[in-house]
Formats: structure tokens, C-alpha cells, sequence
């Protein structure tokens, strides 16, 4: 069903509290319905609980993580890990544990809800879009959390038999707008969960793991970039739209011929599906990608609250909603 409202939820790892806060005020104390729910990295746990309709659950997820362990653990060895050929630097039981207990396909299906999740597979590149129809949602959701050298790919068979590895869709997609903008809805909200980036400090980077997650957080950077520049350029080009319309009536023209004036503009606007997009984000980050501490992810999600709090009137007149 088109028409409804649609939340894209960016990937960050250990910063997605920003939009657990979000999600926690917008759907469970102003009684924000959104129909298409999209994710990438944690960005997916966030999309499933939506989908899910259990903004409760999801606020438990993130309030019972007492620290990195129980999100992922080191191996004894990095070094021996690299050279035996082991996939992961971490393991990351306890992760799927937690989304195992977390997410449960029927009861993603039984919302009616768009669920879409963005994976990445690492055996011939190719960019996925899962639904909520798919089985064992749950370890889609970790697959598009999977962060390549940190965390395991996961592992299917395809229907031909070929083994295929699954890895984090911010590997591609760190904002995976395309996919919420196919379902046509009448608007759309992005959160992410980084701040827009800004010029770094000079730092170096000494250890193996340090330069990994340098060199993936600057990958993020550059992707996330682009996804924001489409998004200025979509409200602009519905923006100029708009306008035209209105300077076509002032000149006095009727209906008929503003259509047919407009027509070639309007056949370009639907049909890459362009609808008004707004984007939530954190004004600076409060840590790194894997620094799952306790405090500080409380102190994120409050910041997401309170970013919802001090905008809800231009976010509702921009969803639409009672303020």
C-alpha cells in the first residue's frame, strides 16, 4: 500500500542509539505510524523492531548491553585469526543470541508493515534488499550488521547450491533511500545514526585494528555523503516543482495547460519516485563504532529524544501528523 510514511535508518554500529532515542519518541510517545521501515548495519535492528511494531522490545535490547562483550568478543589471537584464515576478528555470539531473541519472522509479518534490509553479498557483490517475507529475519538483520574483517559474514546455499557469505549493506549503502523510495510513500524520514562529517583532528593510527576501523568509518563517510546529497537534490527538484506550478497560475494559465506544460517534469519526478525527504542526525558523535558503553549509549539515546522534542513541530508539519 503506497502512501503511507517511511523511516530510513542509516548504519553506524554502536552509535544507532541516537536513533533508538528517535524511534522511542516519535512512535511510542507521539503515536508516529510509519509503514516502510528501511535499514542498513544497525540501522537494521532498528528497521526490524519498527517493522515489528515493538519499540519497547528494541529499547530493552539496547538498555541491557552491559558493555562490547555482549555484543562481540575478541579471539584470543587477532594475529592467528588473520593467518589461519578465520573470516572475523570477533565472534559475535552474542549478537545473534540477541537477535534471535529479539525478532520473530511472524510476528514481522503480521504488522502489515514494509520491512527492507540492505546486505551485501561478498561473494559476487551484488546489493540485496530483503523483505519481511523472507525466513529467519533475524539473521538478515546480523547479516546486514556484519561488518567485513570484524564481524563473520553470514553463510546461505543458494537454490543452485553455491555457498554465499552476507555482509554489512553499508558496505554499499549506508543509506539505503532507494529502497523506501520504491514503496512510494508519501514522505520520507531519514535518521542516521553518525554526525555529518566534519574535518578530523590529525591522528595516528598505530595498530592493525585502528587503521581498519579509520579506514571503514571514512568509507562510511564518503558513501553517506552522496546519499546526502541525493536527498538535497530530490526536496530541491520537488521544490522547483512546486514553484513552477505556482508561477504557471499566477501568469493566469488554466489547469489544462499547466498539466501539459509540467507534464515532462512530473513524468521525470515519478518515475525515479521522488518524494520529500527530511534527515535527523546527531550534531558530533559521542564515540566510536564498536564502543558499546553502557552510559554513553544512554546519553545517545536521550540525545535522540530530545532532538525530537526540540523539532516536533517541523517534523510533524513535515510527516504530516497532529503536532
Amino acid at each position: 500500500m503506497a502512501g503511507g510514511l517511511a523511516i530510513v535508518l542509516s548504519g553506524g554500529g554502536a552509535k544507532g542509539a541516537f536513533q533508538v532515542g528517535v524511534l522511542d519518541e516519535l512512535i511510542r510517545q507521539r503515536g508516529v505510524d510509519f509503514e516502510t521501515a528501511v535499514g542498513t548495519s544497525t540501522g537494521a535492528i532498528q528497521a526490524a523492531a519498527v517493522a515489528q511494531d515493538d519499540i519497547g522490545m528494541l529499547l530493552q535490547f539496547w538498555q541491557g548491553i552491559a558493555g562490547p562483550g555482549d555484543i562481540y568478543k575478541k579471539r584470543q589471537s587477532k594475529l592467528l585469526a588473520i593467518l589461519t584464515g578465520i573470516s572475523s576478528i570477533y565472534s559475535t555470539g552474542g549478537l545473534e543470541k540477541l537477535l534471535k531473541q529479539a525478532f520473530d519472522d511472524q510476528r514481522i509479518r503480521a504488522t502489515g508493515k514494509n520491512l527492507r534490509l540492505a546486505v551485501v553479498n561478498l561473494t559476487n557483490g551484488e546489493l540485496r534488499i530483503v523483505g519481511e517475507n523472507a525466513d529467519r529475519i533475524a539473521d538478515w538483520v546480523y547479516a546486514s550488521s556484519a561488518m567485513p574483517f570484524f564481524f563473520a559474514p553470514h553463510a546461505t546455499r543458494s537454490a543452485q547450491g553455491l555457498d554465499e557469505q552476507w555482509v554489512d549493506g553499508g558496505v554499499r549503502d549506508v543509506t539505503p533511500l532507494d529502497a523506501a523510495l520504491v514503496e512510494r510513500p508519501r514522505a520520507v524520514l531519514v535518521v542516521r545514526a553518525g554526525a555529518r562529517p566534519k574535518a578530523d583532528r590529525p591522528k595516528t593510527y598505530a595498530s592493525l585494528i585502528d587503521v581498519a576501523l579509520r579506514s571503514v568509518d571514512l568509507q562510511s563517510r564518503e558513501v553517506s555523503e552522496n546519499d546526502l546529497k541525493n536527498v538535497n537534490l530530490i526536496n530541491r527538484l520537488l521544490t522547483a516543482r512546486t514553484h513552477q506550478h505556482r508561477v504557471l497560475r499566477d501568469l493566469g494559465l488554466p489547469q489544462s495547460q499547466i498539466d501539459t506544460v509540467m507534464r515532462p517534469f512530473d513524468d521525470e519526478i515519478s518515475r525515479f519516485r521522488l518524494v520529500p525527504t527530511m534527515v535527523i542526525e546527531p550534531e558530533t558523535d559521542l564515540y566510536d563504532t564498536l564502543d558499546f558503553d553502557p552510559p554513553l549509549l544512554a546519553q545517545n539515546m536521550e540525545r535522540g529524544r530530545q532532538h525530537v522534542r526540540e523539532n516536533w513541530d517541523e517534523i510533524a508539519r513535515f510527516l504530516g501528523v497532529a503536532p
